[in-house]
């Protein structure tokens, strides 16, 4: 059995792999994965979107927006639900991270959002 050396090219970074050839009818034991030479460091988090002057609620995943429980020029104190958001088939309560008042909700329910996406505008 022979062993081939490959270079792989993923996000940018290149790691090296070796790949053992199996053949014949006796099955051969798989060799151990190769360990990447350069370890990517993770993605520094976004900072929290900004729309016109207030803070943005986003979503945390992609997801459909199953109830919107604040009215547009309401007040909310941070901890308070605001959105009930569906998620790999379960729902998760969005909640208001500082206080303030609701000056757009740009989505509605059964709209289906991306990551990041602006839910509840508060000012």
């Amino acid at each position: 059995m022979s062993t081939r050396k490959f270079k792989i090219k993923i996000d940018g970074k290149v790691f090296e792999a070796e790949v053992e050839e199996i053949g014949g009818s006796a099955p051969a034991a798989a060799p151990a994965p190769a360990a990447p030479k350069a370890t990517p460091s993770p993605a520094p988090q976004a900072p929290m979107p900004q729309s016109g002057s207030g803070n943005s609620i986003v979503a945390p995943m992609p997801g459909k927006v199953v109830s919107i429980k604040v009215t547009k020029g309401q007040a909310v104190n941070a901890g308070d639900t605001v959105l009930i958001l569906e998620a790999m088939k379960m729902e998760q309560e969005i909640k208001a991270s500082v206080s303030g008042t609701v000056t757009e909700i740009p989505v509605s329910a059964e709209d289906t959002v991306k990551k990041d996406q602006p839910l509840i505008v508060l000012q």
